[in-house]
């Protein structure tokens, strides 16, 4: 394990002041918050069009000063649909369109002083003390997140267009300029509309601290070791699966937080998962089977959250898969339940027992230029069985106990002496499911789910199939799915070689796979390439 484990653990190791100051000065917001800040800076840029398009008309029909007014809003307009344009092109980067913000509320706010100072000044033949700028000097860095010191420059910048756009229409003769009469003194107009704005920087720049601020920290909370999250993939009960990056390295990752609330309340119940989850990602580390999910880093973080890091897979696990788009063929069956048996021997060779093996901790993928290569999941929360006496304690402990759907009589019984035909039972669900579409059993709730799996019998796939099941594959799922361990299929590959046996009139190959992938738009792969199967 690299040093990122090391960052977030309990026993993580003091970082030298140096190093941590010049982390602080790199940390960015998160893309979430970067996103929806592009998302408002297109749509204030919308709006912004809008309204220099609603003055335009308003200044067509005034007496005097349209010509500077027309060309003001025009440019507004064009500034405005620019910005738009820009907020919402995908290939424009975000860090661009949020850097053209800020010179985008300079413009604006000029543009808005001269349209509104032209028109009060031309009602009612003052100049008005205050003007929309200040409001959206106060506004633009809780819309749009900014950098207090880019921020605190923008502001400023924007501040004096009242001032100056006071000055300008007044020597262009289009506004007559007269002092005010303040207690004691008459004020020159170009200094009296300045205060306001002045005011408004001193807001924006607490704003964009505040704002900014809870940025960072968000940014800061989402860093794992070396990872740094990107954006949610899914949640469940045990926690969230994140989309994430590795700072240093060009590879993406998968990242999934595993909740204190999903451990039980207790302290010490927490604690021992705690030891027990490094001791047996330690372990899972070690897997090498293609077929089993890569682990990268596993910790805890501040916050008492087990988090691992594994690769990140492109494709669909076989639950969505068959929602999506029904049962599967016998012959694509035998071929996904082979890979996935070949995962599960070497994991049952160094002693773990997966104990939640479900179509949705199977995941279905495109690896390089090859289809429907089966990928085993979660097995940072198996269960070895080989345990020395110093781990006794930690294997009681029990908070991860599978999905009833899926769940061994002896798992939904509580036994302690569990092997790996725990999970070829598991295994003869999923069978079932990818070849039925429906359930082993059909029960109303988790509890008669569980006492069905423990006492009835189920009906052979073949009778509940559309598709045609040959009765070799109907008697090995119904091997699988025996009650007593010992009528069961002994092992991962004992059953990989009775699937292998099995005579299938149309095999499935890496070409039918790759066909079915293009055809249903899953695939990954350049118009321009084809692969030398095709």
């Amino acid at each position: 394990m690299h040093d990122g484990v090391n960052i977030l653990t309990k026993r993580q190791t003091p970082t030298p002041p140096a190093a941590a100051g010049r982390r602080r000065r790199h940390i960015t917001l998160p893309p979430q918050l970067l996103e929806t800040a592009r998302r408002r800076l297109g749509y204030l840029a919308g709006l912004f069009a809008a309204f220099a398009i609603l003055d335009l008309v308003v200044a067509i029909d005034l007496a005097r000063g349209e010509n500077y007014i027309i060309i003001a809003d025009l440019a507004g307009f064009v500034l405005g649909i620019i910005v738009l344009s820009l907020a919402f092109w995908r290939r424009v980067p975000t860090s661009l369109v949020l850097n053209i913000g800020l010179p985008f509320e300079v413009v604006l706010c000029f543009i808005i002083s001269l349209a509104w100072t032209f028109f009060y000044a031309d009602t009612f033949g003052m100049v008005p003390l205050m003007d929309f700028t200040t409001v959206v000097i106060i506004l633009f860095p809780l819309v749009v997140p900014t950098p207090p010191l880019k921020q605190l420059i923008a502001s400023l910048a924007a501040a004096t267009a009242p001032p100056l756009s006071v000055a300008l229409l007044g020597h262009l003769g289009v506004i007559t300029l007269q002092p005010f009469p303040f207690p004691g003194a008459a004020v020159d107009p170009v200094v009296a509309v300045a205060w306001t704005p002045a005011l408004a920087v001193i807001f924006a720049w607490f704003a964009s601290c505040w704002v900014y601020g809870l940025g960072t920290d968000v940014a800061r909370a989402l860093e794992l070791g070396s990872y740094s999250l990107e954006n949610l993939l899914g949640q469940g009960g045990m926690g969230e699966v994140w989309r994430a990056k590795h700072r240093m390295l060009a590879r993406p990752a998968a990242v999934k937080l595993v909740s204190p609330a999903a451990l039980g309340g207790d302290p010490a119940a927490i604690g021992e998962a705690q030891a027990r989850f490094e001791r047996e990602a330690q372990i899972t580390a070690e897997l090498q089977s293609p077929h089993t999910v890569k682990l990268y880093d596993y910790g805890t973080t501040e916050d008492g959250r087990l988090y691992y890091v594994m690769e990140l897979l492109e494709g669909i696990d076989l639950d969505e898969l068959v929602q999506r788009f029904g049962p599967l063929p016998a012959e694509r069956v035998v071929y996904i339940l082979r890979q996935a048996c070949e995962s599960l021997s070497e994991a049952h060779r160094r002693g773990l027992v997966h104990r939640d093996i479900k179509p949705g901790n199977i995941f279905l993928c495109q690896h390089a230029f090859k289809f429907d290569v089966v990928k085993l999941l979660d097995f940072g929360l198996a269960k070895h069985t080989q345990l020395s006496s110093d781990d006794v304690r930690l294997s009681r402990a029990e908070t991860i106990h599978g999905s009833p759907a899926y769940m061994a009589p002896e798992v939904a019984l509580g036994q302690e002496a569990l092997d790996g035909r725990a999970d070829i039972y598991g295994l003869g669900c999923v069978a079932y499911w990818l070849l039925t579409g429906q359930l082993v059993f059909d029960a109303l709730s988790p509890t008669a789910m569980i006492v069905a799996h423990v006492k009835d019998q189920p009906a052979p796939p073949s009778r509940r199939s559309e598709l045609f099941v040959p009765a070799e594959i109907d008697e090995l799922i119904l091997a699988c799915l025996a009650k007593d361990r010992a009528a069961r299929v002994a092992s991962a590959d004992n059953l990989a070689s009775a699937l292998a046996g099995i005579r299938l009139a149309n095999p499935w190959t890496p070409e039918r796979a790759a066909k079915w992938w293009r055809t249903h738009g899953l695939a990954r792969v350049s118009p321009a390439f084809v692969p030398p199967w095709s």
